[in-house]
Parts: C-alpha cells; sequence; structure tokens
C-alpha cells in the first residue's frame, strides 16, 4: 500500500474519530453542566461546554491504533517511543479533565506536567535505546551540539512543559489553538514524510498526520461562532503531543520553533510583562495577543486567520530555507515583529494586562 495512501487514512480516521465523538461529548457536558461560564477574562458570553479535547484525543489514539493495522514498516524502538507518547498524554488528558470539571492549583498542574513529561524522558536512564531525549541538535553558526545525558533531560523536560503551557495559553478564542495547532502538525508530518535526505520518517509523520486530523474534526465544532471549546485537557493535550512528536525521531527544534513562534512568544511577552508589574505569572488577565487584538478592534475570525496565515508563512520558511542559519534569521525577524505589535498594542493602552481578582491561572 502506497505511504500516501496510509497517510490519509489515518488522517481521515482520527478526523472521523473526533468529529463523531464531540457531539455526545458536547451533550454529556451540557447535561452535567461542564460549561465555561462568560467573566471579565472570557470572550464569549455564554456558557459553552469546555471539554472538548476528550474528541481530539480519542480521534488521536483511534487513528494511531488502528495504524498498527496497515502495512507499515516499525521499529521496536520507535514502537517504544509511541507508547511512551500514548501513556504521558493519557495522564494528561485524565488529569486535565479534573481540572476542567472541578479544578485545580497552579503548582500540582505544573507537577502533573513535569509527570507526564517524565513518562517519556526518564526511561532515557536505562540506555540510548530508550525514552525521548533531546540529546543533539544543530544550532546556527555553531552545527552539532551534544548535551550531557542530565542536562539533556532537564532540557527536553522544559521543551514539553513549555509546549503545553504555550499552547494552553494560546486556547483564548474560538479556534485559535486549534488552528494554530493544524498549521504545526501539517508542517511537522511534511518535514517527516519528505526528509531532505530522501530518508522518510514514515512512522513518525503518521503521528502527526493523526494528529492534525483530529484537530481538524475539532475545529468543525470549534471555529467561531463554537458551540465547544477543548479546555485544558485539549490544549495540554495538544502540546504535550506537539512537543513530543517534533523530537521523537530526532529534535526538530527549530522547524516546532518556528510553525509555534506566535504562542511560544505571546507566552513569553505575558509572563515577562506580569513579573515585571509585580503579579504573578500564571494568573490570568488579558494581556495575550489575542486579548489585545480583540480590545483593537478585531474579530475573532481576523484573528484567527490572521495569526493562522503567520504561523503557515513561517511554517512553510522552516520547510524551505537551505540553512539553520537562515532559519534563525527568520526566528528574529518573526520575533521582533511579533514583539513590535504587542508592544505597539501596549502602548495604545487597549488592553494593557490588568489582574482580575479570580481564583483561575493560566497555567
Amino acid at each position: 500500500m502506497p505511504h500516501a495512501l496510509i497517510a490519509a487514512i489515518v488522517g481521515l480516521l482520527a478526523l472521523v474519530g473526533a468529529a463523531l465523538t464531540i457531539p455526545p461529548i458536547r451533550d454529556v457536558a451540557r447535561r452535567l453542566q461542564l460549561l465555561d461560564l462568560p467573566e471579565e477574562r472570557r470572550v464569549h458570553t455564554i456558557p459553552i461546554p469546555r471539554i472538548g479535547g476528550l474528541g481530539i484525543y480519542f480521534g488521536f489514539l483511534v487513528a494511531v491504533g488502528i495504524s498498527f493495522m496497515l502495512p507499515v514498516e516499525r521499529f521496536g524502538v520507535e514502537i517504544e517511543r509511541i507508547l511512551l507518547l500514548v501513556v504521558g498524554a493519557t495522564m494528561i488528558v485524565g488529569v486535565m479533565l479534573f481540572d476542567d470539571i472541578v479544578g485545580i492549583p497552579p503548582l500540582p498542574k505544573l507537577g502533573v506536567q513535569l509527570a507526564a513529561a517524565g513518562v517519556v524522558v526518564l526511561p532515557r536512564l536505562r540506555d540510548e535505546t530508550h525514552g525521548i531525549v533531546i540529546e543533539h541538535f544543530n544550532a546556527p553558526f555553531v552545527g552539532t551540539v551534544s548535551l550531557p545525558l542530565l542536562v539533556a533531560i532537564g532540557f527536553t523536560v522544559f521543551w514539553i512543559v513549555g509546549m503545553m503551557n504555550a499552547i494552553n495559553w494560546s486556547d483564548g478564542i474560538d479556534g485559535l489553538a486549534a488552528s494554530i495547532t493544524l498549521v504545526a502538525t501539517i508542517v511537522l508530518f511534511l518535514h517527516t514524510y519528505f526528509r531532505p535526505s530522501g530518508d522518510p520518517q514514515f512512522t513518525i509523520s503518521l503521528l502527526a498526520v493523526a494528529l492534525a486530523g483530529a484537530i481538524v474534526g475539532f475545529l468543525l465544532y470549534n471555529w467561531h461562532p463554537a458551540s465547544i471549546i477543548m479546555g485544558d485537557t485539549g490544549s495540554m493535550f495538544i502540546g504535550f503531543a506537539l512537543a513530543t512528536i517534533s523530537i521523537i525521531g530526532g529534535a526538530k527544534i527549530a522547524t516546532a520553533l518556528l510553525a509555534l513562534g506566535v504562542p511560544i512568544l505571546d507566552t513569553a511577552w505575558v509572563i515577562i510583562y506580569r513579573v515585571m508589574h509585580g503579579r504573578s505569572p500564571v494568573y490570568a488577565d488579558r494581556g495575550h495577543l489575542h486579548h489585545r487584538l480583540l480590545d483593537a478592534g478585531w474579530s475573532q475570525r481576523q484573528i484567527v486567520l490572521g495569526v493562522a496565515a503567520i504561523t503557515a508563512v513561517f511554517g512553510a520558511l522552516s520547510l524551505a530555507l537551505p540553512t539553520r542559519e537562515a532559519k534563525f534569521i527568520a526566528m528574529i525577524v518573526m520575533g521582533l515583529a511579533l514583539l513590535a505589535l504587542i508592544g505597539w498594542l501596549a502602548r495604545r493602552g487597549q488592553s494593557g494586562p490588568a489582574r482580575i481578582g479570580v481564583p483561575h491561572a493560566d497555567l
């Protein structure tokens, strides 16, 4: 069976799995009053079901599981790494579902994120054939950088936890987090399917296309005006999966950074801004880029399409640029442009990060 057909089947299975699961999840959420309620920081004006991430997880899991029934050549180390991804993701989904229903304070939630990252990272302590760790990466103007094992483990945990929170913090308006991550998963699929070296990482590309399909299935219900949101269950799962897929077959840090530059830089800006103004970096406000653009008069759809377009442009650059130095320059340009935009909006005073007196945390 051709690889392209297998990839199409896996993506379609994930899409259908998520799309068929979301309506009953939405009905259950409404029946049990598992709703995100309007408040000063929220942008929706009516209660909305908030556990849609379960559908994304289900679609991804079904597609990955069925892919093992298709004629795909796999190696033992890849199978173990995929299993670690699934176990860690299941831990995240289970705990974050509890958070969406009951609520978990920021520090325990961070502890769960660290534990899930540990699931995929710590097996590396056995030997080099186990675990998923960023031990080598290509640095611009330097070449290949090799990290000592303990440093590599710490760096990988930071990568996974950071990615989870960056995606979570971007989930502030209808379709935004889903659209950004959809573009990023497509970029990762193309990067692993069409390897420049001619050595495709086909089994890894199936993970990316399965996640993309599940996100599309969810986005059918999350596009503005959304009838359901993904909640922490979905945003944390997507962040965990994206971070792990990007390194499971070799570090693709530059590709992921360019494709997800907007939420990563927005997260960094908000943390710095809150700390500089004497606020906790984890408690929510209206200082995110999407909040500022809303207050500047943009519609939700305009923001989503604009940010997705920027993500697509820099994702395409990550695939097209021939050298790591060129990618590094592109990242610098993107960072400066985005920071200039956020700074300009902040100076206009459209939506300075006001401290909201509610027990809600961005983490």
